[in-house]
């Protein structure tokens, strides 16, 4: 994905112009490298064509610019009403015993549970397998991972099909990914749709803003957030985010705090803007994302410092690309140009109050993301053990070394 999650600290205006034209765009998860073509956008007629092929005797092809995509304007399907197995394939070159991480998305028809994602090696035999079908929120994309070991594979066969129920049904496929590392610039927890998981609509935090110094490092950037839709690999990603930024300026001992709204729609990224409200460390921030009822391209975002009267802020914003099919609760190392940025060491952040269409963390099947700073080996992930309390999950983000 391409998310670019891009954070900004307002000084001045001059300071601001700076940083907004400095921001650049950062991938929120592990990148594409493996996957030719993963989100079918080079696929130039309705015949799989390229790395991509077909398998099994059915109806299949590429939907181009039909508004059936997850991002961008194709995705692969595959509509039949046999009793047989088809799928959509690619092989791909491998490392000899390497983890990598297999991820993908899909959308049925709901009336079948038997779609299988996975990898396979030359011998044909299954690797890695997982099962789809009906969709907790019917008509969303639902969102697979898995990680295998290659073992003395150097290629696999990357899959997604299903056994059809004997009656019309269809699987929709988009933005594939492989990679063989697990860390992102995102730390904390991801509720994406998913077989167990309705489509979020909304997502709730409060977290303490994080201290932190900027003599060890004056490249010290650090974004704590919440969004909407933002689980994904596509360059046409879309979010909907609000949060704050820490950020350390040259020659400073201690970094500037600041509130932020970000909305992405189809990869058309408004860059971050900030929010006029007080922040500094060690204060309290509640801050929400909800999707509208009557008009699901409208989102409410709200920011509050509850340690400082009079700070609550209420924007709504628009994205008529997002899906609402991922809620994310997000410690990030955002980019910065053009001397880069790097997370703070040490870090913890406390979050609390953490729902998901107003339920506990514990109600849903979670990712847990980690991020890792690769020239200090430091690693930045969530607590495992999340706590509930009252309705609402609480957890720590926070550094160790890797």
């Amino acid at each position: 994905m391409r998310p670019p999650r891009c954070l900004v600290l307002a000084v001045t205006s001059a300071i601001i112009s700076a940083l907004l034209s400095a921001l650049g765009p950062q991938a929120a998860a592990r990148p594409y490298g493996l996957v030719r073509d993963p989100g079918f956008e080079q696929q130039n007629s309705r015949t799989v064509s390229g790395a991509w092929q077909g398998e099994g005797p059915d109806y299949k092809g590429i939907d181009i610019g039909l508004g059936y995509h997850k991002t961008g304007r194709n995705n692969a399907f595959i509509r039949t009403s046999s009793r047989k197995w088809n799928a959509i394939k690619q092989q791909v070159t491998v490392k000899r015993q390497t983890v990598y991480y297999l991820t993908g998305w899909v959308r049925t028809s709901g009336n079948f549970t038997s779609g299988y994602f996975g990898a396979r090696g030359a011998d044909g035999r299954t690797i890695v397998q997982k099962n789809f079908g009906k969709v907790v929120t019917n008509g969303a994309y639902q969102y697979v991972q898995m990680a295998f070991n290659s073992g003395n594979h150097t290629q696999v066969t990357l899959y997604a099909g299903y056994i059809a129920p004997g009656r019309d049904s269809w699987v929709q496929i988009d933005d594939i990914d492989l990679a063989d590392t697990p860390y992102t610039n995102w730390a904390g927890y991801v509720v994406p749709s998913s077989p167990a998981n309705a489509a979020p609509r909304a997502v709730t935090a409060v977290w303490t803003q994080p201290a932190f110094t900027c003599q060890d490092d004056p490249s010290n950037h650090v974004g704590v957030w919440v969004g909407l839709d933002g689980l994904d690999t596509s360059e046409t990603e879309s979010l909907v985010q609000v949060g704050t930024h820490a950020a350390c300026r040259r020659h400073d001992l201690y970094p500037q705090h600041r509130a932020f709204w970000e909305v992405i729609d189809a990869g058309r990224d408004s860059n971050a803007q900030t929010i006029p409200m007080e922040v500094e460390a060690g204060d309290r921030i509640s801050a929400s994302v909800v999707r509208s009822s009557a008009d699901p391209t409208a989102y409410i975002l709200t920011i509050d410092n509850l340690d400082r009267p009079e700070q609550r802020r209420t924007l709504t914003k628009r994205a008529s690309a997002a899906r609402s099919e991922s809620a994310e609760i997000i410690v990030e190392r955002p980019t910065v140009k053009p001397f880069g940025a790097t997370w703070p060491r040490p870090l913890n952040v406390s979050f609390s109050y953490v729902t998901v269409d107003g339920a506990p963390l514990s109600s849903y099947d979670t990712l847990a993301m980690r991020g890792r700073q690769d020239d200090k080996g430091i690693i930045y992930a969530p607590s495992p053990a999340v706590t509930d309390s009252g309705g609402y999950s609480n957890f720590t983000l926070s550094s160790h070394a890797g």
